[in-house]
């Protein structure tokens, strides 16, 4: 076995290495190369699993290019969106108003509007000032809008998260022992009608069953909810959190394992009548598209400082943020190491040309020998990429973003 054979992620299955030499040889370096087959795989092998009453939304922010846009709409899924600019997104790529959401903690008067005037799904308001403000524009328009109420909950899915909050203190949603007096508020609205609940409170899950467990401790809550309040629950945002290893030491979510528990739990008698008419969403970005694409950056020196190798690319946190931000390494390959079959490999700091010493992928990558030349291939970046990342720092040039198929 010789060259991208070796490489253990799903990018590199639809390719030979004489194909995959001929695609790195088109593109100047920095370049995202992304792979639609791997975004229709991943999207297939969760919607397979999933129980009939379980929709897939996709989770925008994670990764807003068109083509990824139109062909997860071509596929069925359905738009989570934050932002007036990704309902605008959604909306050019195809998606239908009632398959697209709009969440987030700071909304807009004009994104408010822009949800009302466009008759989305679903806003999913985070506060009972917002829920008002929300009111008055429908009055206004002459509308009754459908919401969900997010809770921020007294459980986590995983580890708590700086990135999308946890329990405790959040500018996410609502604390769950305030529901009492917003919820009674929120029903005196007269244009807003409350259809269900939002709760998301963790990401990058690799553990089916914290997945399934915060799945189940979110349904009871719809429970509680409606019965405690006499609201008809039709809908359940469960949020995302579906992650994707990023090292060889950690393993692929098994969504075949989630998709037989959740079958059990609808027809479970303790959930069977109450899920019968509900419908229950999921919002997964990075678990499909992240490991759909690489970010190749070429090495422009190597040196050695303080015993250690390191290796100036010509790409950088500029484009590709992630690793310094949440300090997880991402998988870097010495591609053209790889191709030459080089039997010598080291460990090498691998840092971007940035004036600041944030701009570092990783202080211990092992990866076959490095020369001045070399093409790196930074594996899993089709999700929290270029968009969440910092481009205008020191000027330099954006990094292109090419599919492949």
């Amino acid at each position: 076995m010789t060259g991208i054979d070796k490489i253990k992620n799903p990018f590199f299955n639809y390719f030979t290495e004489d194909q995959f030499k001929k695609i790195v040889s088109e593109y100047t370096s920095p370049v995202f190369l992304y792979s639609k087959n791997v975004i229709k795989d991943q999207y297939s092998l969760l919607s397979d699993c999933l129980p009939r009453n379980y929709k897939i939304f996709f989770a925008q922010k994670s990764n807003p290019h068109p083509e990824i846009l139109k062909l997860l709409n071509s596929l069925g899924a359905g738009c989570d969106t934050a932002s007036k600019g990704e309902i605008n997104a959604a909306l050019q790529a195809g998606f239908p108003k009632n398959k697209i959401m709009m969440t987030g903690p700071g909304k807009t008067q004009e994104e408010l509007e822009l949800s009302v005037e466009k008759e989305l799904l679903s806003v999913n308001v985070e506060s009972l000032q917002e829920a008002e403000l929300l009111n008055k524009i429908c009055n206004e328009k002459n509308k009754i809008q459908n919401i969900l109420i997010r809770i921020n909950p007294g459980f986590e899915a995983g580890e708590s998260n700086r990135i999308i909050g946890g329990m405790g203190i959040s500018k996410f949603g609502i604390d769950i022992d305030q529901l009492p007096i917003v919820i009674e508020k929120i029903k005196a609205l007269s244009n807003l009608n409350i259809k269900g609940i939002h709760i998301f409170n963790s990401s990058q899950i690799l553990d089916w069953k914290k997945i399934f467990e915060s799945t189940k401790n979110v349904i009871r809550t719809a429970i509680e909810i409606q019965k405690k309040y006499n609201i008809k629950i039709e809908s359940i945002d469960l949020g995302g959190g579906f992650g994707i290893p990023y090292s060889n030491e950690e393993d692929l979510l098994d969504a075949s394992q989630l998709g037989k528990a959740l079958k059990d739990l609808v027809k479970s008698s303790e959930y069977n009548q109450f899920l019968a008419d509900v419908k229950l969403v999921y919002e997964p970005g990075r678990f499909l598209t992240g490991q759909s694409g690489i970010y190749i950056t070429k090495v422009l020196y190597t040196k050695n400082s303080g015993g250690k190798n390191i290796a100036i690319i010509d790409g950088g946190i500029h484009h590709l943020v992630r690793p310094a931000l949440i300090d997880q390494d991402h998988k870097i390959i010495n591609l053209t190491g790889l191709f030459q079959n080089r039997s010598t490999s080291d460990s090498y700091l691998v840092a971007g040309p940035l004036c600041t010493s944030l701009d570092q992928f990783t202080s211990d990558m092992q990866m076959s020998e490095v020369h001045p030349g070399d093409l790196l291939a930074v594996l899993n970046a089709g999700a929290y990429g270029y968009t969440e990342s910092m481009p205008l720092f020191l000027s330099h040039a954006p990094a292109r973003e090419i599919f492949i198929d």
